[in-house]
């Protein structure tokens, strides 16, 4: 056991790993996990984790669960690392998408809730809630349903159909209600169930998810054999970009990479409250009223201080992208066979702007986070794809396609 405890982010107060779902008690900033690095120092290398089987858990040492507790897995972690061909369209020779859609709800979210639900077992929890926009419900849902414990989703109204049915199929209660903080915080504070869900108190947080974020970072070291140069992350609250800095931070201070990137968020432009907070200097992230964006899983209208914390840090920044060139990374990502939702070819398209302005230059090693899946986002993605279906086309249309000669095709290029 490496974890000494947890630890405020801002006045550095120490408290035992226990239910802290308010912040710190002494001044209400975010907490996180403390480890024994030392410790950790003498018994890890890059080697040892290569030997082990890809998932979060090969990284045990710095996740917080006790050895020999349970560990509630699906099988998640490993993403793949797809490198994008140089082309006209994409002058980055070493641009990298972190596939996180492979996960087993497809999205990076089962990262966060196999670490988060299996600490709420460890802490004799057996009722667990969150609030969700779409991934981090389904993938809540999926994890509390491993486990046996009875969860509440409070969905966004907009939330994809197919995801809320999956949430019920995996055996949660559905609630949809637009203004979710104050039930969350009821769920919680007033009949003491478990929050799996943000870091930062938004009004109230787990400091245990974060954890699982952090393995991003090691698994691109582990892809790479390096540090990237950049590390690009679409951005809502933020703790989803605060996990792999923590996590890049730590395997520097390990020894085991020799520099560290630079983190930049993405947001679209119709809802940058943490671009805002950046580009004006400032220590809180502003609301950010009525955002309006078809990246629904970016459109949180404030964020958490430590995301602000991570992207100065790390002498990164945040940019701010329009639909439009969000659309316009899905449809280059998937000519590369990867199926991003909008929200994660933000992370993309925010590379070329980064590129554009002289931010990231050619000979980088960039890494966009694709966090979640286009098909789980049909309506979003809908009326995106060239040319047209062919249907019951005849002999003469089979004949034509059967001998490669002009004719009807849906060809993206």
């Amino acid at each position: 056991m490496f974890a000494l405890g947890l630890r405020c982010t801002g006045c550095t107060g120490e408290y035992d790993l226990g239910a802290y779902f308010f912040g710190c008690p002494g001044c209400g900033e975010a907490l996180e996990v403390a480890y024994d690095e030392k410790a950790v120092g003498s018994v890890v290398s890059l080697e040892m984790w290569a030997r082990r089987t890809a998932s979060v858990w090969r990284y045990a040492e710095l996740l917080p669960l006790p050895a020999g507790g349970e560990r509630v897995t699906l099988g998640e972690g490993g993403a793949p690392m797809v490198r994008v061909p140089k082309t006209d369209e994409n002058p980055l020779p070493f641009l990298y998408l972190q596939n996180e859609t492979v996960n087993p709800t497809y999205a990076f979210k089962d990262r966060f809730h196999t670490v988060s639900i299996s600490m709420a077992r460890r802490l004799g929890y057996d009722r667990v809630v969150c609030s969700t926009t779409g991934n981090h419900g389904m993938s809540a849902a999926a994890y509390a349903s491993r486990a046996g414990m009875r969860c509440v989703v409070l969905a966004d109204p907009r939330a994809p159909v197919g995801q809320r049915d999956w949430m019920r199929l995996f055996g949660a209660t559905v609630v949809v209600e637009m203004n979710r903080k104050p039930p969350l915080r009821a769920f919680v504070e007033e009949h003491g169930w478990y929050p799996s869900t943000y870091m930062t108190p938004m009004p109230v947080a787990t400091p245990y998810g974060v954890e699982g974020y952090k393995t991003m970072a090691y698994d691109t070291v582990m892809a790479l054999g390096r540090a990237p140069d950049h590390y690009l992350f679409p951005v809502a609250a933020g703790d989803g970009l605060y996990g792999p800095w923590k996590g890049f931070q730590e395997l520097h201070r390990l020894g085991l990479i020799a520099s560290l990137p630079r983190v930049h968020g993405v947001q679209a432009a119709g809802c940058n409250p943490i671009v805002q907070a950046i580009e004006q200097g400032l220590d809180e992230v502003p609301v950010h009223p009525g955002p309006d964006t078809a990246a629904l899983s970016i459109a949180d209208d404030t964020g958490g201080r430590i995301t602000l914390r991570a992207i100065r840090d790390s002498g990164g920044t945040a940019v701010e992208v329009t639909d439009e060139a969000i659309f316009e990374a899905l449809r280059r990502a998937a000519r590369a066979g990867v199926s991003p939702e909008p929200a994660s070819a933000a992370a993309l398209a925010g590379a070329w702007e980064l590129a554009d302005r002289g931010v990231i230059r050619p000979g980088d090693f960039v890494v966009c986070c694709i966090t979640g899946a286009g098909p789980k986002w049909p309506d979003a993605v809908s009326g995106l794809a060239p040319g047209e279906e062919l249907v019951n086309p005849g002999r003469a249309v089979f004949d034509r396609l059967m001998s490669g000669a002009p004719g009807p095709r849906s060809d993206p290029r």
